[in-house]
């Protein structure tokens, strides 16, 4: 129901934001534990990160396979009892569709045309102030050891805020509707993201190297936060409404496509103005910060046409 999703969807997301701490303070340990800062040195640090990262994915297997066991007992002792199944289940247990399957269904819907427009426009904004961001960080990190230690820390940041924001999210949800709590993420990172921008447009003459990146990483910090705590879970909410054939091919569209989409557009837009500006992404900033802010003007006009639909089917089903 879209009334307990909006309760409990952000709830779940809780553990999962302890992540980015937990590498965060791996990866500042290894670091930490580097003798020298130089590229053998470096290199044996890679090396020990690369097996922390297998560990990691050989977890994820045996866990996989585990939910998958346990789903595939309840389906079992669903069908030995005689349970009727949804139309959910029904789908679910057809082949997974196909890419070209999704677009169509993608092409019929309205509601999920907004969606896909929401994750297109997150990823081209990520794309446009990541790459921009780092940038700076290169250049005010020359030591690879040190860039490697801020971005440790960076990610520690970003789970400790998520994980705050989250015990909070559910409430914004509730109190807030989902309209207002699917546009806090498009109006924060806007607010951040055009200081940034002009920081890094007038040059570190008159604005310290160190501010700009102070801003950028602030307004990247919001960006993940938010993400994670409300733009997600109020993206998951609003496939409720629709129907099951929606619901399923509906979804690989928009989270596959949408994803690559977005960061295309972003990655290609940025290389082409590259070439104009000679070579460098910083003289690129004013540029970028318009693209930036018709992503968010194109983000806001779908979070507006999607809200009547999860508001609707919201009333239909408390």
């Amino acid at each position: 129901r879209v009334w307990s999703t909006r309760r409990f969807y952000p709830l779940f997301a809780v553990v999962g934001n302890l992540a980015p701490i937990v590498s965060g303070k791996v990866m500042s340990a290894i670091v930490a534990l580097q003798a020298s800062s130089d590229d053998a040195a470096f290199g044996q640090t890679l090396k020990y990160l690369a097996l922390v990262k297998i560990a990691a994915c050989l977890g994820i297997c045996v866990l996989y396979r585990l939910v998958n066991s346990m789903a595939n007992a309840k389906l079992s002792l669903e069908s030995s009892s005689g349970t009727k199944k949804s139309p959910e289940a029904k789908i679910n247990t057809k082949k997974k569709p196909t890419l070209r399957e999704s677009i169509v269904e993608l092409s019929k819907s309205s509601e999920l045309r907004s969606m896909a427009t929401m994750v297109i426009c997150y990823n081209a904004c990520i794309e446009l102030t990541e790459v921009l961001w780092k940038a700076i960080l290169r250049k005010r990190f020359t030591n690879k050891s040190d860039y490697m230690s801020f971005m440790g820390s960076f990610s520690q940041i970003v789970g400790i805020s998520a994980f705050v924001l989250q015990l909070f999210a559910s409430g914004i949800i509730q109190n807030f509707g989902w309209r207002w709590a699917a546009l806090i993420t498009p109006l924060s990172m806007a607010a951040m993201a055009v200081p940034f921008f002009a920081s890094v447009a007038v040059g570190d003459v008159k604005i310290p190297l160190a501010t700009a990146l102070l801003i950028g990483t602030s307004q990247n910090v919001i960006s993940k936060i938010t993400k994670y705590s409300l733009f997600d879970p109020c993206k998951e909410s609003a496939y409720i409404p629709l129907g099951p054939e929606a619901k399923v091919k509906g979804k690989a569209a928009v989270d596959v496509l949408g994803s690559r989409l977005g960061r295309s557009i972003g990655s290609a837009s940025q290389q082409f103005l590259v070439l104009l500006a000679g070579g460098s992404i910083l003289h690129c900033a004013p540029a970028l910060g318009v693209l930036y802010l018709i992503a968010i003007l194109f983000w806001c006009s779908a979070v507006e046409a999607l809200s009547k639909l999860v508001e609707t089917g919201s009333t239909k089903r408390k």
